[in-house]
């Protein structure tokens, strides 16, 4: 980091001081304590929406829980980047918990349109993949699906709703990559799995031997 770099982070912090988000304990955006209080599932729950082409959507916890939910809205919409640590981390507790298989899987996060791109500066399903395909060793490819097409918020639509508002929003560009492999999308929030299922459709018709969805929460 350049000089000048942590002299602005120095700035920044006297101004917006670093403190767990739940507690208000200094230096942690999210501290060990509250983030044990995040209650992590022990085992794999069916998902209560029709699947299609996914052979199964995994959640580590619950959106409705205040705390989770909070952490993800700061993350995705206060920008801290930092969060995509512990929530990662709680991904890789529920995959060692259920003691899910994943040999031979290849690691994809879901890819933000680029309108987002821009306002955010970053893909929060990339940083949450990339800590998690780093864990266990998995290969991770960001490049192997991208949005086609800018899509609206998925907030407040029912589920043949947000089909259609995802309906051809994604292209698959290396369809060889997928040939063969269990296939793992990542991303934050699951509500109906629409976004998942479209994605999964591509990879299915390309040849991958399964597609599970993972998330950090289900709302």
């Amino acid at each position: 980091m350049t000089t000048v770099k942590k002299f602005i982070n120095s700035i920044l912090k006297l101004i917006f001081p670093v403190e767990c988000l739940n507690c208000g304990r200094e230096n942690y955006y999210l501290c060990d304590n509250c983030l044990k209080k995040i209650l992590v599932q022990p085992t794999l729950a069916p998902f209560d929406h029709p699947l299609t082409h996914l052979d199964g959507v995994l959640t580590a916890t619950n959106y409705h829980e205040n705390l989770i939910a909070q952490t993800i809205h700061y993350f995705k919409f206060r920008f801290i980047q930092a969060l995509a640590e512990p929530l990662a981390g709680l991904l890789i507790d529920f995959v060692k918990k259920i003691d899910f298989d994943l040999k031979n899987s290849l690691v994809i996060p879901v890819p933000l349109n680029k309108k987002r791109l821009l306002e955010r500066g970053f893909n929060q399903s990339y940083l949450l993949a990339k800590i998690f395909a780093e864990h266990f060793n998995l290969p991770l490819s960001a490049e192997i699906v991208s949005r086609s097409r800018n899509t609206p918020h998925q907030v407040g639509l029912n589920q043949k709703q947000r089909r259609l508002n995802i309906n051809n929003a994604f292209t698959l560009n290396l369809p060889e990559a997928v040939r063969n492999k269990n296939i793992i999308l990542i991303d934050d929030v699951v509500t109906t799995g629409a976004t998942l299922e479209e994605i999964a459709k591509l990879i299915k018709t390309a040849g991958a031997k399964t597609v599970h969805g993972l998330t950090v929460a289900k709302d």
